[in-house]
């Protein structure tokens, strides 16, 4: 057992407010009274530092090629507890061995044992050739724990066949009392050649008019007119967005950060702050990828980036901008989780919550050096990250594992705050 002292929780309000929090793999009490335990624990004093939720990502691509894959995801997954990003949800968009049955599962899952220092959920996927079969084996992944089903058109795997957009309907059809989540990443393959917003947004719509009453999480927005277009019809279909994480970079800080795809947010600035500023931006991710994608779409960006992105949300959007911080937190841990069905146990800091934390010093300052070859001062220092309860060190063994989706992830049922 262990006993923080003096630690500053975020609440709704731009107040701080200072606690003692006792855990173990889990949050067991939070108190802004002295804690009395029956056994003597472990007592690390904060001295005032902020307490935060572990970042959690909805979408990377790290489960790439066999070959090298255990030194793939441990490196990877190091410079994502490094950055206080604790959980990962993984697509496999390049995987050699894509989820598609139950079989698949306890392969994936075998694969990041011993690997893995953040814990990981997982993404299924969808083998139209095993027709009729392929909707009951998403319906028995979903009940297995996954966090959904990834559709894509085009198809960037050729271990994933492609899916027509007839297809995708069918399979809607055929899951249609179920809650299943579906992400979707692609364009309207039928009237474009190629990508671009406007057929990114035509995708968006063809899939909308062939939903059902499932939730289904768009991973990767790029456009102002999208965003748009999502937060306009969010309130009559279960919808969310993720705006990539160098998108944004690269928009606020072109001079240090650039989006290796094309992006319209500079010319829609004042617009796309308003957005950012009344809490209409859902989720942030980083993307990775363990692998070079030909296709723009599925392109992902460096694991290093997550080293660095969760402190920067917080020195660039809440110290230097003036966003809140609790925004901030539901941007990167809150919104995330509750998409993923694994909140209440991740997102959070509160009672039976995992004790996922980043320890974060806002007086100190970080230099960093960004793709661009810039240096870049970051206001504020991570100064220690804890996942399910144990601090973890630059020479600590990958401690992470994987995590079973425990409930429905409907957005619009969930409006409680993470405080």
């Amino acid at each position: 057992m262990k006993l923080f002292l003096n630690a500053s929780l975020p609440t709704s309000s731009t107040a701080l407010k200072r606690v003692n929090l006792l855990f173990d793999q889990q949050i067991k009490k939070i108190s802004v009274d002295e804690i009395e335990t029956e056994e003597e624990p472990e007592i690390i004093d904060l001295k005032g530092r902020i307490l935060l939720p572990g970042a959690i990502d909805i979408h990377s691509h790290l489960l790439a090629k066999k070959k090298n894959l255990p030194q793939d995801l441990t490196k990877a997954t190091k410079s994502a507890i490094k950055g206080g990003w604790t959980t990962l949800a993984e697509m496999s968009y390049h995987s050699d061995t894509p989820i598609f049955d139950t079989g698949d599962l306890k392969k994936n899952i075998a694969a990041l044992k011993g690997n893995i220092h953040t814990d990981m959920a997982l993404w299924a996927n969808v083998d139209v050739g095993d027709y009729p079969y392929y909707a009951e084996s998403a319906q028995e992944l979903w009940s297995k724990g996954v966090v959904g089903i990834a559709l894509m058109s085009p198809t960037p795997n050729e271990n994933i066949p492609q899916m027509s957009f007839t297809e995708i309907m069918d399979l809607f059809m055929d899951i249609y009392e179920s809650d299943t989540e579906f992400s979707f990443q692609g364009y309207d393959v039928d009237n474009h050649g190629f990508y671009t917003f406007d057929s990114q947004r035509d995708g968006i719509k063809k899939i909308l008019r062939r939903m059902q009453e499932n939730p289904i999480h768009i991973p990767r927005v790029s456009s102002y007119l999208t965003i748009e277009f999502i937060n306009t019809i969010s309130k009559r279909s279960d919808i969310s967005f993720a705006v990539n994480m160098m998108d944004l970079m690269g928009w606020l800080e072109p001079q240090a950060f650039s989006s290796p795809w094309a992006c319209d947010f500079h010319e829609h600035n004042d617009l796309l702050y308003e957005l950012l500023r009344t809490k209409k931006l859902y989720l942030l991710s980083n993307s990775c990828s363990g692998i070079a994608a030909e296709n723009e779409l599925f392109a992902g960006n460096s694991p290093e980036l997550m080293e660095y992105s969760y402190l920067w949300v917080l020195s660039e959007l809440w110290k230097a901008r003036k966003i809140p911080l609790s925004t901030c937190i539901k941007m990167t841990s809150e919104n995330p989780a509750k998409r993923l069905g694994i909140y209440p146990q991740k997102g959070r800091i509160d009672l039976g919550a995992d004790a996922d934390f980043v320890v974060y010093n806002p007086e100190a300052t970080t230099t960093i050096t960004s793709p661009k070859d810039v240096q870049v001062e970051l206001r504020g220092a991570i100064e220690s990250v804890w996942l399910r309860g144990e601090k973890q060190e630059p020479d600590s063994k990958p401690q992470g594992a994987f995590v079973c989706r425990k409930n429905s992830p409907k957005r619009r049922h969930n409006k409680s705050s993470w405080v």
